[in-house]
């Protein structure tokens, strides 16, 4: 709460000197050759990170610049130009290629030129955040298919669910792969605490990334730094690669007030479920029981057992558990009524109902001749899909500058403040309360949801469950109503978070700049999940809080000249980071003792508890210097050192450098040449990182237990042995590219190849119990990644009504492990709840789906028993995919006509799979579409296979139960799926209206978007891939219990002032 206290305290203190800041700096007007203004250009003071976009008069007002300094002004599509400074400039920009003058935010918020780069960076708007906000769970979602080697796996129908995010691959076996994310200077925690049965589809809840709390509308721009080469700067945690956020600002040096608007309003319906029979009722038989009721016998179908392998819709009257439990919920008065045999009037697609949210942001602006202030609200309401499911967030931004007189020292605060409540988030996995699973995997195909909505619970406070024990027995048998789950069990969680910075920088001399930031990180996170009395779990309730905070000391020096013709720019910096975690999780032991009451009090038996605690520390230095010749020959080099808390005294401190170089090769070509080639560049980068581990991994140490005698306390030894001699892992790392662009910048394009090794893996690993232990900590492992990364974009139409832009990107990454351990040729990630695990295996991709797999001929035939007509399996696990596609994509189209604009985005995905829990149970239980094809039932089926090595054609008939069952018994390929798609991601379209300049209104825009519109690929009749294959952590490719796929669809005004 310090820290807190004195982030506010200090913004209030920006804020008075932003009060009495008066001087001026540089006023001026960008405009192109012929007098339009030049709108977002970046004016900067050469060398420093002091810059400006211009506003849309094309004016701007810097402050801070040296008397003898010199403006450096850059615009996509327009050459870079340099003016000496004055205190009034008029600058006129021309015509050029965009590659000469694009200006990238890097490592350490940096503003350089991308053309001196010998690394791979990547930037996108903030515009293009918000062009489908309210489409979108996690923000981070809006990168999807536009950054070569950016893997981004989402489940769209999880309310603020996790997104899963890859940078050239997986690097580290156990570790962290996730790239480390900074907003303003400040990293922060972008993991999420899902469950080890979460990871695995084995139920619990996703409670999404911490990345979910930025708002798109505070968003500026996003810089992707991809290789170790980019990102060395940043450490250890920025080995898989660093995605930089800058956050909008005032406009610093210009007098006045703004105010800036905007409104969304979303819907989200489900657009993908699978296909299930509709000729086939519930139970297992094809006839009906009987039963006297007061004298009249009455037909009802099996309600104990949870499948679909009941009688056949033929329109008879029977007595379903809707007709009993009205007559039970009555008190048995009478007799009950009769329904027909049929299938259901309102089948599982009427559960789901249209989601609802609102997205409102007001920032307001206000600047004085050298200071800046910009206060951002951003309230987001949500009513989900899901009955009973809702989210509401609170986020203020809060963004000052200020100067002193002399121009010299800089103080500078970022604040930002989430409040975040959910209510209903859908359980996931093979849980109980996942509603998807008793509608796929396990259920009567007769269920009427309307009916199930109508009653769910009795007049006494017990379950009404279509899955009752017996006629005369409503105990539920394995499945509780729908709508029991969603309104009795139900969870909910809330965050708290506050995240920024204090800073102050001082320009010693007019090349020599020092500056501080003191970087926090703060959140509380809580939640709540219940199981209520009378449902078919036992009930229970657990609770869990969690806070972290984390601070970041950061001291830097920049150093800036220009000699002639060459170019020096260099910093030197330290680090000093602390973070603190700690949790304390309750749970109910036997049950509820007293329905509806949740609280740890009401536990049957004792409830239990624990706590956890950690800390770590990281300080390091670094430093980096980039030489220029002639503004075409580059060379950049790069050290860095950190001494980790989590590694032995004698290994933990690793160093690790980088080195890079660009060649502009097109200035060497004639003129006559560039009216062709306008730009052509060289890059190349080699750069190694350290990565260390988690907190206490190198002491073995004791944990208490309850005694049978509760009186004495005991303590055992954990069942994994730490390692007092671990050392950090380490990526060597080398890329090289080729960036060129043509007639004037109209087509470019940029390809890059790497190659990097990971080394000395730290992973529990296996040991003989004999040792007293089942895992030991070691280094040991090695990974290997290749790849290839192009990206494309052309204008084939550029006029003043119709301009016509498209882009094209495509990223293959081949993962090798080499190596785990000497003896060991295969380790296990995790298990599937059924059948199934994922795991590395030597020589072979990251992540493979290994099971029994089918027996095949040597001419590739699957072989099948003669005698049962039904196929072989392997005696034991095989390899049967990596869960990683081969190469992913992206292409979208971008149109303005007039004042309109219009985008369409196509992503794309090509190999990889995923094992899918809900195919083999909805084979099993007669669910799926399958199993009443063709007259599966009826006739049996022949399955395609030999039955001999001679290649003799299986005639074999097996009987269609019997074959859908035979998934459970069968051999784990007959459940393992192509993750191939195709996908229509986004489509926008907007209308700017035309204002008056010095107008009160300064833009007004109205605008509509979808997202998630349509999937298609090999294996998408019942599952849409992407949202199958997404799990958190390390694990993917296991779909233990889908979620609904989701479209988004919206309309929104944007206004400024």
């Amino acid at each position: 709460m310090k820290g807190i206290k004195f982030l506010i305290s200090s913004v209030l203190f920006v804020l008075s000197l932003a009060a009495a800041a008066q001087n001026i700096t540089v006023k001026g007007t960008v405009a192109s050759t012929d007098g339009e203004p030049v709108v977002g250009a970046y004016v900067f003071v050469k060398g420093s990170a002091n810059g400006q976009l211009t506003d849309l008069d094309g004016a701007f007002t810097l402050p801070n610049v040296p008397a003898d300094g010199t403006l450096v002004v850059a615009f996509m599509g327009m050459k870079t130009k340099e003016v000496p400074a004055s205190p009034s400039v008029s600058i006129v920009m021309e015509s050029d290629s965009e590659y000469l003058n694009e200006v990238v935010v890097t490592a350490m918020g940096i503003s350089r030129e991308k053309k001196a780069l010998g690394y791979a960076v990547t930037e996108v708007g903030g515009d293009e955040m918000t062009k489908s906000r309210g489409g979108l769970n996690n923000p981070v979602n809006a990168l999807q298919g536009k950054i070569a080697g950016l893997q981004i796996t989402s489940s769209t129908g999880s309310m603020g669910g996790s997104s899963k995010i890859l940078l050239r691959g997986v690097t580290s076996l156990s570790g962290n792969n996730q790239p480390l994310f900074v907003i303003d200077g400040v990293p922060i925690e972008g993991s999420d605490f899902n469950s080890t049965d979460t990871a695995r589809g084995g139920g619990g809840y996703d409670y999404g990334n911490l990345v979910n709390d930025i708002s798109p509308d505070d968003i500026e721009n996003i810089s992707v730094l991809k290789g170790a080469s980019a990102s060395a700067l940043y450490g250890s945690r920025a080995n898989n690669g660093v995605v930089m956020i800058t956050t909008k600002k005032g406009n610093s040096g210009k007098e006045g007030f703004g105010v800036s608007f905007s409104s969304t309003v979303g819907f989200e319906k489900v657009n993908k479920l699978p296909k299930l029979q509709t000729l086939y009722g519930g139970g297992y038989g094809s006839d009906f029981e009987t039963v006297n009721i007061n004298g009249t016998d009455y037909l009802y179908p099996d309600y104990a057992t949870d499948e679909s392998w009941g009688p056949k819709y033929d329109g008879q009257q029977v007595l379903t558990w809707y007709d009993l439990a009205k007559w039970e919920a009555g008190g048995k008065q009478g007799n009950p009524t009769t329904s027909e045999w049929k299938a259901a009037d309102n089948d599982i697609d009427t559960f789901f109902k249209t989601g609802v949210s609102v997205t409102t942001n007001v920032a307001i602006a206000q600047s004085s001749k050298n200071s800046s202030v910009r206060i951002s609200y951003t309230n987001s309401e949500l009513s989900g899909y899901l009955p009973n499911s809702s989210q509401e967030k609170n986020i203020v931004n809060v963004n000052a500058q200020a100067f002193s007189p002399d121009h010299k020292l800089e103080i500078s605060a970022n604040v930002n403040y989430l409040n975040q409540s959910t209510k209903g988030r859908s359980e996931i996995g093979y849980g109980d309360n996942n509603v998807l699973v008793k509608f796929v995997q396990w259920g009567h195909r007769e269920l009427d949801m309307k009916q199930a909505a109508d009653l769910y619970i009795f007049p006494d406070g017990t379950q009404a469950s279509w899955n009752r024990s017996g006629w005369d027995d409503p105990t539920p048998a394995y499945s509780n109503n729908p709508y029991w789950s969603r309104y009795k069990c139900f969870q909910n969680d809330s965050r708290n978070r506050i995240y920024g910075n204090l800073g102050a920088s001082y320009q010693i001399l007019p090349t020599l700049k020092f500056q501080y930031k003191a970087n926090l990180d703060f959140f509380v996170d809580k939640q709540f999940e219940r199981s209520a009395v009378g449902s078919q779990e036992q009930s229970k309730y657990n609770e869990i809080s969690r806070q972290q905070y984390e601070l970041n000391h950061e001291f830097l020096l920049t150093y800036n000249q220009q000699f002639s013709n060459f170019s020096v720019n260099a910093l030197a910096g330290a680090n000093l980071m602390r973070r603190h975690y700690e949790s304390v999780q309750g749970y109910t032991v036997g049950g509820l003792a007293i329905p509806d009451f949740y609280n740890l009090k009401n536990s049957i038996a004792p409830a239990q508890s624990s706590n956890y605690e950690s800390n770590k520390a990281i300080n390091s230095v670094f430093a980096n210097a980039s030489v220029g010749f002639k503004n075409f020959l580059f060379v950049e080099g790069s050290v860095r050192m950190d001494k980790s808390s989590t590694l032995p005294k004698n290994n933990n401190t690793y160093f690790y450098p980088s080195v890079t170089g660009s060649f502009i090769f097109s200035e060497l070509f004639s003129p006559e040449v560039k009216n062709v080639i306008e730009f052509g560049k060289i890059r190349a980068g080699f750069a190694q990182v350290g990565n260390d581990t988690d907190p206490y991994q190198i002491i073995t140490t004791y944990s208490q237990y309850t005694n049978i005698d509760p009186t004495t306390p005991g303590y055992r030894l954990p069942n994994t042995l730490k390692n007092d001699q671990l050392k950090p892992e380490t990526t060597n790392s080398f890329e090289a590219g080729l960036e060129m662009a043509f007639f004037g910048g109209r087509v470019g394009f940029d390809v890059s190849y790497y190659n990097s090794v990971t080394r000395d893996q730290i992973l529990p690993l296996s040991v003989s119990g004999t040792t007293g232990y089942l895992y030991k900590v070691v280094n040991s492992g090695k990974i290997k990644n290749t790849g290839v990364e192009f990206a494309f974009h052309a204008t084939p139409v550029e006029s003043k009504w119709f301009t016509w832009n498209t882009s094209l990107t495509l990223a293959s990454n081949k993962n090798t492990v080499l190596e785990l351990m000497d003896g060991v040729d295969y380790y296990r990630l995790t298990a599937a709840p059924f059948k199934a695990e994922i795991g590395a295996l030597k020589g072979q991709p990251y992540g493979v789906i290994m099971g029994t797999d089918y027996v095949y001929d040597a001419n590739g035939n699957k072989m099948i028993d003669p005698d049962s007509g039904l196929y072989l399996s392997t005696d034991g696990n095989e390899n049967l995919g990596s869960v990683y596609p081969d190469f992913t994509g992206g292409w979208t189209n971008s149109f303005r006509i007039g004042n309109f604009d219009a985008s369409i985005q196509i992503d794309f995905s090509k190999g990889g799979k995923y094992f899918s829990t809900s195919y083999l149970w909805g084979m099993y239980s007669g669910m799926l579409e399958e199993t009443a094809a063709n007259n599966i039932r009826e006739d049996g089926i022949v399955l395609d296979g030999v039955i001999d090595d001679k290649g003799t054609k299986n005639t074999t008939k097996v009987d269609g139960i019997d074959y859908c069952e035979y998934f459970y018994d069968g051999p784990a390929a007959m459940s393992v799926l192509k993750s191939d798609f195709v996908k229509l991601r986004e489509v926008t379209l907007g209308y700017t209206f035309p204002v008056k300049q010095g107008s009160f209104i300064k833009s007004f825009r109205v605008s509509a978007y979808g997202r998630n519109l349509g999937v298609w690929g090999p294996d998408v009749k019942h599952f849409d891939p992407e949202v199958a294959v997404t799990s958190s952590g390390n694990i993917q490719g296991i779909e233990g219990g889908l979620v609904a796929g989701v479209a988004n669809f919206g309309f929104g005004v944007n206004i400024n002032f």
